[in-house]
């Protein structure tokens, strides 16, 4: 059983372009909290639900809020896929500049050809609707990359230092922030959906 969005339930309380919610960012400012008191955030969400959801075959869309989490990890899928084909892995800095130049790459919008998402989401109805969902889109693309080489290089950094067992502390924290975490690049392979960007 998949791992579904949690902004399926309440997906009436957001703008809908194209059958996508436009659901506010965290921009690392401060979080953007609904009524309930709980953080609100797709880009989370999808980095989270990555790695479990990619090990399953199907995943049934049950509302709005799934078809930006699906499209979010084929984004992801799609950095990692870079990322790894780069040998010897990047630094931080390389894999940063590799994702933002992935999350202004142009991209396909509803109803275009080479969308990933074909018959899931509508096309846009009016220039406005399209721009509108470009410019999310393309915000979701930044902070997903963004966020994706901190978590891949933190993680590595944590690692790094743990796994040597000695030696000098200092020097093997900085050579495992140097290198992605190979846990996740181990991902970059797998085809979510059999669907790419």
């Amino acid at each position: 059983m998949a791992y579904h969005s949690r902004f399926n339930d309440n997906a009436d309380r957001y703008r809908l372009c194209c059958g996508c919610p436009l659901i506010p960012l965290n921009n690392g400012n401060g979080a953007s909290v609904d009524a309930d008191g709980a953080s609100l955030d797709p880009v989370d969400e999808a980095i989270e639900l990555f790695r479990p959801n990619s090990l399953f075959k199907n995943f049934d869309i049950r509302g709005p809020g799934d078809k930006l989490l699906v499209y979010l990890i084929l984004f992801i899928s799609s950095c990692l896929r870079r990322l790894a084909e780069r040998k010897p892995p990047p630094n931080r800095e390389e894999a940063r500049a590799l994702a933002f130049a992935a999350a202004h790459d142009r991209f396909p919008l509803p109803g275009q050809a080479g969308f990933p998402l074909g018959a899931l989401m509508t096309s846009p109805s009016s220039r406005e609707e399209e721009e509108a969902l470009r410019s999310y889109l393309r915000q979701c693309r930044e902070e997903t990359g963004r966020r994706l080489v901190d978590r891949l290089y933190a993680a590595a950094a944590g690692a790094g230092s743990s796994s040597n067992g000695g030696g000098s502390g200092g020097s093997s924290a900085a050579e495992g922030a140097a290198a992605p975490n190979k846990h996740w690049l181990a991902f970059a392979n797998r085809r979510f959906l059999d669907r790419a960007m």
